[in-house]
Parts: structure tokens; sequence; C-alpha cells
């Protein structure tokens, strides 16, 4: 699995480590189907490999296995 950040107002460009954006995964072992996915959580990618999901865009369709929505 790969992570990038992407500007949140322009889909086709990646940002650098420490700043916020959109989180794309791409999935490198998965060879049969879309590996490539645009989420819309916000998150930021460090110099040592690691990211982080800071939340949700505004007004985004909630989705997931777990929602917890009374």
């Amino acid at each position: 699995m790969k992570i990038l950040i992407r500007d949140v107002n322009d889909p086709l460009s990646i940002i650098g480590n420490n700043k916020t954006g959109g989180v794309n995964v791409i999935d490198l072992a998965n060879i049969y189907s879309c590996p490539f996915i645009a989420t819309q959580d916000l998150g930021k990618t460090f110099d040592n490999g690691s990211f982080t999901v800071l939340g949700r865009f505004d007004e985004s369709d909630l989705r997931g296995c777990n929602l917890l929505v009374q």
C-alpha cells in the first residue's frame, strides 16, 4: 500500500509531506482490479513513510463499516 496526499483544490496535484490534503490509496498488491482509491478523507504523510488520517471533507458521504450513526 502506498499513500499519496492530493491538493484539496486540485485533485490531480500531489502535495508533499507534512501538508494536509485528500488521501489517495494505491494498493500495490492488487493486480486484478482497481488498485487506486481517492478517498474523501483528510490526512498527512510524513518523512518517515507514515501517515495519519485527520478526518473527512466537509459534506462528504458517510462510508465504512463502523459509522456509529444513530
